[in-house]
């Protein structure tokens, strides 16, 4: 069975896999704010200290997202459409989360009066709606804190937009011929192996966060659109599967973790999403959670270390048992993921439905 065929019909496991890698982003996170050693993360171990388990989450997020996305751009009516699907996914749960975290959970915790509270620059908080990470703080919120962020999450979000962007104005090649998005795949892995190693280009724009940042996902992204393009090709074996984890390891051991794990990482995640012999179709009646879990959990993790946490004697900041903190963040996101999917994110998507008719 090739990809195409499995994915024919909505029998599979991706949803799952994506909210396994929302845990991952919440398990991670729970050892950077609580006690800012990620040394301990036990990913952190079994990469052999190359990576933690909330990059490997997004990694997996936009290999997903890669092939989800340019599927989507594929079926649409227009390019119309295709962004209105987009935006009714992201945006509405992402602008309840940002208001709340500005007007309600920031003057709820800052040392400042309301009024004060605002006039100390609360509302460039705002700018995060349209995706502008610069402003990721609040005045006088999480003052004690190894880290002041509000939502150390949504960073990622600005490069999802970013790669729609990118399929649909590239759409025209991509449509016609499929071996440009490899062209891309690869074009991104080499640079992202001249950045990292070889320092071939030296130039300050080339070595900023942000086009490193790109470079990575934008890699991941890409592999994940040749999965959709070259679907009707690649076979779901267990063979392939058995030796795409081998790989895994040899790269893990002897090579490159983001390289070895967008070729060999990447056959694993759409073998698991797309194998018939184990579908958690009992996961999809649930809802898909793993969006909501991803935006919420980082400010409930903060919020219980101000609330919870007990001061340092050495760096003057809150801290708190990080396993403590993930189940009781677990315990309040994961509610608030099926609320926010039912009454938000499902009557979003049936919008988009109903106007796609």
């Amino acid at each position: 069975m090739t990809i195409n065929e499995a994915a024919i019909d909505r029998k599979n496991n991706l949803n799952l896999i994506r909210l396994i890698a929302s845990l991952m982003v919440v398990y991670m996170h729970a050892y950077a704010i609580s006690i800012a050693d990620q040394s301990k993360d036990v990913f952190y171990t079994l990469t052999n200290h190359k990576d933690l388990a909330g990059g490997i989450a997004v990694y997996i997020f936009f290999i997903i997202s890669g092939f989800l996305i340019c599927r989507s751009f594929d079926r649409s009516k227009s390019v119309g459409s295709y962004f209105k699907a987009r935006f009714l996914r992201i945006w509405p749960l992402y602008f309840v989360v940002i208001m709340v975290c500005t007007f309600i959970l920031g003057p709820m915790l800052s040392e400042l009066s309301y009024h004060k509270y605002l006039e100390s620059g609360a509302l460039d908080y705002l700018r995060n709606l349209y995706f502008d990470p610069r402003f990721s703080t609040l005045p006088e919120v999480y003052n004690y804190h190894y880290n002041h962020s509000i939502n150390g999450s949504i960073w990622t979000l600005m490069y999802e937009v970013i790669c729609y962007m990118i399929v649909a104005v590239s759409s025209p090649i991509w449509k016609r011929r499929k071996g440009s998005g490899l062209v891309a795949a690869v074009g991104l892995g080499v640079l992202y192996a001249a950045r990292t190693y070889f320092g071939l280009i030296d130039c300050s724009l080339f070595q900023s966060e942000f086009i490193g940042n790109f470079i990575k996902l934008g890699f991941f992204f890409a592999i994940g659109m040749c999965y959709y393009l070259y679907g009707d090709k690649i076979k779901l074996s267990l063979k392939l599967f058995l030796m795409a984890v081998v790989a895994l390891i040899l790269a893990i051991l002897f090579a490159d973790f983001i390289v070895g794990f967008g070729i060999a990482g990447s056959y694993i995640i759409f073998y698991l999403a797309f194998q018939k012999r184990f579908v958690a179709s009992w996961y999809d009646k649930v809802g898909d959670l793993s969006y909501g879990i991803y935006i919420m959990s980082f400010p409930i993790q903060q919020t219980l270390v101000e609330k919870l946490g007990k001061p340092t004697e050495m760096f003057n900041t809150l801290s708190m048992e990080p396993l403590k903190n993930l189940g009781l963040t677990l315990l309040i996101v994961i509610p608030l993921a099926w609320f926010s999917w039912h009454l938000i994110e499902k009557q979003c998507l049936k919008l988009k439905a109903s106007k796609n008719k």
